[in-house]
């Protein structure tokens, strides 16, 4: 992939970004106006797969989908500003990333549309939507990790297919239970606590695959913990329906990914 055509996907990326925020905040404004916006009336027995927090939040939980979004957006303008001259490889992984971010938006489409109770193919597509980013987003990320090297820029669109086609097949083979949607407005896995654990080895792969890279090549730069950060603060932020949790992981993701974006800024600014 050439810089020029990376530089028109991440403009692309701004563009749809931006769109898709500004008709999420309409649609959400209108909703509270007209009074259709539906909070969940029945909480099911099973916890949330994951970082389930208590002292639910209805407003919290959807004001940790407009962080995801705001988050996403930001972070493409920072990378088309800042790298558009460069030859990094990973910022199309992080690209990636966060399209799943930013993906994680459509449950917004739960109180919105009063999905709570409907069995509708409106709410299957969500569900699988979800899926997609939840496979996407860790799995962009350690792609990021591992693939970083120079010889890695000749099979960057090979790649890409691999992660998208993965991503795409995961989201259509997992089962759905779509008679049960959780408070954090996702539809409840089959098999949640399994794909939940896969998920956090493949983080962790991401993450120890920098600090080994960073120790074997003898550097002091903070981007291993920068990422470690966001990787944690993006895992914190899919389950948070609490204030705190909200809270707590829009800032580890805010603040990794500043800390990691400069960190790979100033490694190529000076090859």
């Amino acid at each position: 992939m050439t810089i020029k055509t990376r530089n028109y996907f991440f403009l692309a990326l701004v563009i749809a970004f931006s769109v898709f925020l500004l008709a999420a905040s309409a649609m959400l404004g209108y909703s509270v106006y007209s009074g259709t916006l539906t909070r969940p009336d029945i909480f099911p027995a099973e916890r949330i797969a994951g970082f389930y927090t208590k002292g639910y939040s209805f407003i919290a939980t959807i004001a940790s989908l407009f962080i995801f979004a705001l988050y996403a957006l930001l972070a493409v303008i920072y990378l088309y500003v800042e790298f558009e001259k460069t030859q990094s490889t990973e910022v199309i992984f992080f690209a990636l990333f966060l399209i799943g971010c930013f993906a994680e938006t459509v449950r917004l489409c739960v109180p919105l549309f009063n999905l709570w109770h409907e069995l509708s193919a409106f709410l299957l597509f969500t569900g699988r939507v979800v899926l997609f980013a939840r496979t996407l987003a860790p799995t962009a990320l350690l792609f990021d990790a591992v693939f970083s090297g120079t010889k890695a820029r000749q099979h960057v669109e090979r790649n890409l297919v691999i992660l998208v086609a993965l991503s795409v097949m995961i989201s259509m083979l997992m089962p759905l239970n779509t008679a049960i949607v959780l408070p954090n407005f996702c539809i409840k896995w089959g098999n949640g606590q399994t794909f939940l654990a896969i998920r956090a080895l493949i983080l962790a792969a991401a993450i120890l695959s920098l600090f080994v890279n960073a120790w074997s090549l003898g550097t002091k730069d903070a981007s291993p913990f920068g990422f470690a950060s966001l990787a944690l603060g993006y895992e914190l932020s899919c389950y948070a329906t609490s204030y705190a949790a909200a809270a707590a992981g829009g800032i580890l993701l805010f603040g990794g990914t500043a800390v990691y974006l400069k960190s790979l800024h100033r490694k190529y600014l000076w090859q």
